[in-house]
């Protein structure tokens, strides 16, 4: 590949240049996949529409075209649906407002649990320039996952998140797929950053 393909975005690339995975495969996913290069295996860099955030980006997930909305820099919802490696599926959730800000997380938190009655609790992490609020929830024997809050410390701006999954396998076939995917839900939770943090090593989240 010459240097002129590298510095080429996805969505600028030939398909025949780009990788065989389902993100790639969707013309408007590529939109906002920033490199062919994976960021970590099985995953490729996104950028935010508002470019206010970043993450690790599924190689079997797919930016629903008509369920995205955008303001400017200052609000954009976005959902993916994911075909994970174990033959489940994913369905992820992000909303980010510029109007969230340090001071208000409780009464997101309360907005957010109630969407669930009431019944999630969260546990917060800390990462150089933001905050995660974080809650597992169960909805019956197939579909559990995560919801919570990530905000900007530094500047205005916040991320509500949902993220599902779903095993149809039955409890016993299923036991030892949730744990890998509730694993592999955390993990791409945690790779979402704001903009704003260019310190790779302030991006450990930490209790």
């Amino acid at each position: 590949m010459s240097n002129e393909d590298q510095t080429k975005k996805p969505s600028e690339m030939n398909p025949d240049e780009l990788p065989d995975v389902r993100a790639f495969e969707d013309e408007f996913t590529r939109g906002f996949l920033q490199s062919t290069e994976e960021s970590r295996p099985g995953y490729y860099p996104f950028l935010s529409g508002t470019g206010k955030y970043v993450m690790d980006f599924p190689a079997g997930g797919v930016v629903g075209e008509d369920s995205y909305a955008i303001k400017e820099e200052d609000y954009e919802g976005l959902s993916i649906g994911v075909d994970n490696d174990n033959g489940t599926g994913s369905y992820f959730k992000l909303n980010y407002d510029s109007l969230d800000e340090k001071g208000q997380e409780d009464t997101i938190l309360d907005m957010i649990n109630h969407q669930f009655n009431g019944e999630l609790e969260f546990d917060k992490f800390t990462s150089g320039n933001s905050t995660l609020y974080l809650s597992y929830f169960e909805d019956d024997e197939t579909y559990y996952g995560y919801a919570g809050f990530l905000q900007n410390e530094v500047a205005n701006g916040g991320i509500r998140i949902i993220y599902e999954t779903e095993c149809i396998g039955g409890k016993e076939a299923c036991e030892g797929i949730n744990a890998e995917n509730k694993d592999i839900m955390k993990q791409l939770i945690e790779s979402i950053h704001f903009t704003l943090e260019s310190n790779e090593s302030d991006r450990a989240f930490n209790e």
